[in-house]
């Protein structure tokens, strides 16, 4: 049955090596869109690096052209680590034949291995073999069985799923004196979206996954006549949720705009299928086209969790993509007609009829958006935290960090560590803004949502709340504070919260704000310790000549303070002092307790880049203390320190 899929399989597999020799066989690889090869990354002598790899030479089924390397995903040893994207440089080549890649979730069990090999003493030749998928190694590897022994030169090739005719993997490596080997999921190509460019390639944007599979959907969905990969698939399995069905579905998705998170689509999925699935790394979806693999093998059928599925997409994307959307929901419409009754009747039972379908004479509905202009009102628990804890290297120099990211995808009980550092040392205070932008990145992208961007807390200790982060990145674009909210928090304060900070948090969360001018450091415990439990210390000196004064304020228990970043005092305070006073009394006198105070901040942020925004400059200088009680840090067991 899948005679006539292999044959395409074949045509879409190349041989990859030097431009200067092209009869030299580094590895094999595979057409995946219009224009761009899909390869391991160990094939190619990147010893010194990306940039160094010489002009490749491409070649295979009538095709024969120069290429270059053009990303990678790190080179490293691991499966997912072992992808790079190889750019054809003939514009002719673009209409050469590509393989279709799975949407599924599962592992294959049938599989077909392709490549090339080169005999003693011959040139280059086809191969391919048969096995099955007994295992996996890792988040992304596919351990295949014995029935067949990878030769050298085929890494890279494609691995055919038999049963369901598409590609579910990269061949990578053999097993040392062993039969069979390991092959590279295809869901690992999600990490494109943190690919490395090589030699200032940016063809594909800034999402190099999404860019990619939404050209592979469409090529698919063009290609109409004669033996096309689409249609020998879906000779494979009759009736249902077929794969022109997908096909189609697949280029519709590609013409809307991205999802906004990882997050938001996960928590659509899971409403579509009626519960949450356990999220791993290799599964969790990232572009629509993603989330449609779920529909397979769905006990209520494919066909009505797909078309859920894809009124939930539309949905989404009404207020961004009218057209889109429009042209999505016209091809729904008219993939409902062709159900029988009772299937549409159990489609609009799952889907909600006064939400997602009307009436069967019409069965397509437009109900109204999910947000408004403002985004939905969320209370301040719930809302996405990403918090990074920067514990000091107590073995190595003064300024160097240990640090852990954690997220809070929704109230106090749903955190998880994301990320930790694995430098000996840790990172200097002046490269952390390097060392944390991957992994802040992932974490911003995964937790994002259309009206409502994840706070940014960072918990440091006391003698280094002088850390400017919302200050990030330091160009011409808007700084993080101004894009999202940025708060500091106490290190310290890990576990159980202690009953005076409670006590204080409850007073501020549902009351005015005032502000408690905190003048001199020699007095500051004192007064800090009178005061009432609605205020709110201000303090005009910078941290490094205020540490004492800020750790008497998490001492008395205080969780909101406002302090100046650049104000140092040789004598007594001055006019800059009154003038912080002042706006920082009516900065905590315009918000409706605590809780919106973050968000107030980084408006203001904002505004102070804008040509009208001098008045809010000043908030460029300060930084706030928003150390929540009730989502405290995790008492972790492991300390963030060397060996």
């Amino acid at each position: 049955m899948t005679g006539r899929l292999e044959q395409l399989a074949i045509r879409a597999t190349v041989r990859i090596g030097p431009d200067a020799a092209p009869g030299t066989l580094w590895g094999s690889g595979f057409l995946v869109a219009p224009g761009w090869v899909l390869t391991c990354a160990h094939i190619l002598p990147l010893a010194d690096g990306p940039e160094s790899v010489a002009p490749l030479r491409v070649q295979g089924h009538q095709l024969d052209t120069r290429a270059r390397l053009a990303y990678w995903l790190g080179g490293g040893t691991d499966p997912e680590q072992d992808l790079a994207l190889v750019r054809l440089e003939d514009d002719a080549a673009n209409g050469h034949a590509c393989v279709r890649l799975t949407d599924r979730c599962g592992p294959p069990h049938q599989v077909t291995a392709f490549g090339w090999r080169t005999p003693t003493g011959g040139a280059p030749q086809r191969w391919n073999g048969h096995s099955e998928c007994n295992g996996r190694d890792g988040s992304y590897g596919f351990t295949l069985g014995p029935q067949m022994e990878i030769p050298h030169g085929a890494s890279g090739g494609p691995l055919l799923d038999r049963e369901h005719g598409v590609v579910a993997g990269i061949v990578k490596a053999r097993r040392t004196g062993k039969d069979g080997g390991l092959a590279v999921a295809a869901t690992a190509l999600r990490g494109f979206r943190e690919a490395r460019a090589v030699g200032g390639e940016d063809s594909l944007g800034p999402d190099p996954y999404a860019e990619l599979i939404r050209a592979h959907d469409r090529w698919h969905h063009s290609m109409t006549a004669g033996p096309n990969w689409v249609r020998l698939q879906g000779e494979l399995r009759a009736g249902g949720w077929g794969a022109r069905d997908s096909a189609e579905a697949s280029a519709l998705l590609a013409e809307l705009p991205r999802p906004v998170s990882s997050a938001e689509l996960q928590r659509m999925i899971s409403r579509v299928l009626g519960y949450e699935p356990l999220w791993e790394d290799e599964l969790a979806p990232v572009d629509w086209r993603d989330g449609q693999g779920w529909a397979h093998d769905e006990r209520d059928g494919a066909e009505i969790v797909a078309l859920h599925y894809l009124l939930a997409v539309a949905q989404s994307c009404r207020r961004r993509a009218p057209d889109a959307v429009a042209e999505l929901e016209r091809w729904v419409k008219a993939r409902i007609e062709r159900l029988p009754d009772y299937v549409a009747a159990l489609l609009r039972e799952r889907a909600g009829s006064e939400r997602e379908l009307t009436a069967v004479g019409d069965r397509l509905a437009d109900y109204p958006d999910a947000h408004d202009d403002a985004g939905p009102a969320v209370p301040d628990s719930e809302r996405p935290v990403v918090a990074v804890e920067l514990e000091l290297n107590p073995y190595g120099p003064g300024d160097r960090f240990h640090w852990r990211v954690w997220s809070w995808p929704g109230g106090p009980d749903t955190a998880r560590m994301l990320d930790e550092d694995t430098e000996d040392e840790g990172a200097p205070l002046a490269d952390l803004q390097r060392a944390l932008h991957q992994p802040l990145r992932r974490a911003f992208r995964e937790l994002d949502a259309e009206h409502r961007r994840a706070r940014l807390e960072l918990a440091l200790p006391v003698e280094h709340f002088g850390l400017d982060a919302h200050q990030w990145p330091r160009t011409a674009e808007p700084s993080m504070g101004a894009r999202r909210q940025v708060v500091l928090r106490s290190l310290n304060r890990r576990g159980e919260p202690a009953p005076v900070w409670r006590e204080r948090w409850d007073k501020v969360s549902g009351s005015v704000l005032k502000a408690l001018p905190v003048h001199s450091p020699e007095y500051a415990k004192e007064a800090l310790e009178a005061a009432a439990h609605d205020a709110v210390p201000v303090l005009c000196r910078p941290p490094q000549q205020n540490a004492d004064a800020l750790t008497d304020a998490i001492g008395a228990g205080y969780g909101v303070a406002l302090w100046s970043l650049r104000g140092e005092h040789a004598r007594a305070c001055g006019v800059d002092c009154g003038e912080l006073y002042v706006r920082s009394a009516q900065l905590l006198g315009s918000v409706d307790g605590a809780a919106a105070l973050p968000e107030r901040l980084r408006a203001l942020r904002e505004q102070a880049g804008e040509e009208d925004g001098e008045d809010a400059a000043w908030t460029a200088h300060i930084a706030l203390l928003y150390d929540d009680p009730s989502r405290p840090l995790p008492a972790c067991d492991d300390p963030l320190d060397s060996p």
